[in-house]
């Protein structure tokens, strides 16, 4: 439970990142548009983008990378990131009925 919220508040944090990249360019060129998220994970970590091309082509279905997760990473990053958050973090969040946990003097 708590790894999925902290998860889900990671990918929304990410998501408002790219927001914000999205927004200093359209400020640069004075066109609005979302970057994909293909472009967002080359420039956060592009040796882990191709590793994983790298491991979808040689050792698991070839498909699954092109058209598969080709087709996902070309989806706008920030919309998809702060939704997949949100959710996660809807997903995993807290019984209404449990209390929050006190450590130390405050318990």
């Amino acid at each position: 439970m708590f790894f999925g919220r902290i998860m889900g508040w990671l990918l929304a944090g990410l998501g408002v990142v790219a927001l914000g990249g999205d927004g200093l360019r359209w400020l640069e060129t004075g066109m609005a548009a979302f970057g994909e998220l293909g472009a967002f994970w080359a420039q956060l970590d592009s040796g882990s983008l191709a590793a994983l091309q790298m491991l979808c082509e040689r050792y698991l279905w070839p498909p699954l990378w092109d058209p598969g997760l080709v087709s996902l990473l070309a989806l706008p990053a920030a919309p998809l990131l702060i939704l997949l958050g949100l959710g996660l973090v809807l997903l995993f969040r807290r019984p209404p009925g449990k209390p929050r946990a006190r450590f130390g003097a405050l318990a």
